[in-house]
């Protein structure tokens, strides 16, 4: 294999991104000269890099890695915007948006939309030719920002690599909020599209070869489905149906854009929006699984010293596990029951925090835990 022959200071994993000059379509898009600025640390990155671009962009990328030393480590893909499989669906999108398209918005016209979800194209094209034989492959948009500031806090020059490093078979992406699963039935999705729903970060995402395959397969076919259908505004938002039908293929991490890299392997940046958002949420939904599962990794990194103790809202996410087990596992429940009372009478913290009440028991008509030994009744059935 290719990367054998390379130091061992270079991932097994590449890494796939695409630049695309669509200014002549429309002036809101961003000018090619802002676009490649934005990637600059992109192209420093000792990593295996294929880029898939077009004639106006190609030379100054090509300069720039060339001048960072890394050109030995980089595909170039030439393919211009008319030439790409979903390019056969502009007048379609166009068509679209003129019946509906509510959530509007002249920075992401359809020639971007259709870029956006050629990156399933590019990544599947990607694992097709094996460019550098590597066990994993992963996006990135290209306007990552300096220092990778659009993804991430604090960038150091190990984030991103240690992230390529990782071993896995499976599909990670990151999610930043919850939705209904109703929206996944055809007959919900012009409620669905009725406004932009954030649900995952499609800036960056990881996946072993084969399970990228099908993951990537099953995206087209959302992509087709709702494009037929008349909606399909996002790729994001086609991880909605995704994230169940091929749940037990992903990997979950969770927090909002500009946490993907700093979350990326331990959740441990801004877990206020996590809790009060994500998690609180899954439950207002009634994911109460999704809910559960978001809890249990946050609290695992807490319980791991892995990120700062923050009592008062690890005490809600104790609040929110012990919930949402009542809905699916009451035997689990009684468990999560018990491991409450322990940390309490172990704890004086939780203690504290949980006799002067967290933010949700003092919330209870936002966060409404019917039928459930929690909050303050918490010790009523030792």
């Amino acid at each position: 294999m290719f990367h054998n022959f390379i130091n061992t200071m270079i991932p097994d994993c590449t890494l796939v991104t695409a630049v695309y000059d669509l200014s002549n379509y429309n002036n809101k898009y961003m000018c090619r000269d802002t676009f490649i600025s934005k990637m600059d640390t992109l192209l420093q990155t000792p990593c295996y890099l294929v880029i898939y671009t077009d004639t106006n962009c190609i030379d100054i990328i090509q300069e720039k890695r060339s001048h960072y030393k890394l050109n030995h480590l980089t595909k170039y893909v030439v393919k211009e915007f008319t030439e790409l499989p979903k390019y056969v669906y502009l007048d379609t999108v166009i068509k679209n948006r003129d019946i509906y398209f509510p959530s509007q918005d002249k920075r992401t016209g359809p020639e971007s939309h259709l870029i956006c979800c050629s990156k399933i194209d590019f990544i599947l094209d990607t694992l097709h030719e094996k460019y550098f034989n590597t066990s994993k492959v992963a996006w990135i948009d290209a306007n990552c920002g300096k220092n990778f500031e659009k993804i991430c806090n604090s960038y150091k020059n190990n984030t991103l690599l240690q992230i390529l490093s990782m071993k896995t078979e499976k599909f990670h992406i990151q999610i930043m909020n919850a939705c209904e699963k109703k929206y996944i039935l055809d007959e919900n999705l012009k409620e669905y599209y009725s406004k932009y729903r954030y649900i995952v970060c499609g800036s960056f995402f990881l996946t072993g070869n084969e399970i990228g395959k099908k993951i990537m397969n099953e995206l087209n076919r959302v992509f087709e489905k709702t494009t037929q259908l008349g909606y399909g505004h996002s790729e994001e938002m086609f991880y909605l149906e995704i994230l169940e039908t091929c749940k037990d293929d992903i990997v979950r991490t969770y927090g909002d854009y500009e946490d993907i890299l700093n979350n990326f392997i331990i959740v441990k940046n801004n877990i206020h929006y996590l809790c009060y958002n994500v998690i609180a949420n899954y439950y207002t939904c009634g994911e109460y699984r999704e809910c559960y599962d978001c809890c249990e990794k946050i609290k695992y990194h807490y319980d791991h010293f892995e990120i700062e103790i923050n009592y008062s809202i690890y005490v809600d996410i104790l609040f929110f596990k012990l919930a949402c087990t009542y809905h699916f596992d009451k035997l689990q429940n009684a468990i999560e029951k018990k491991r409450f009372i322990s940390l309490i009478q172990t704890n004086p913290y939780i203690e504290k925090e949980y006799n002067e009440g967290s933010s949700i028991s003092k919330n209870n008509e936002k966060f409404i835990f019917h039928n459930i030994q929690g909050g303050v009744n918490l010790f009523s059935n030792q």
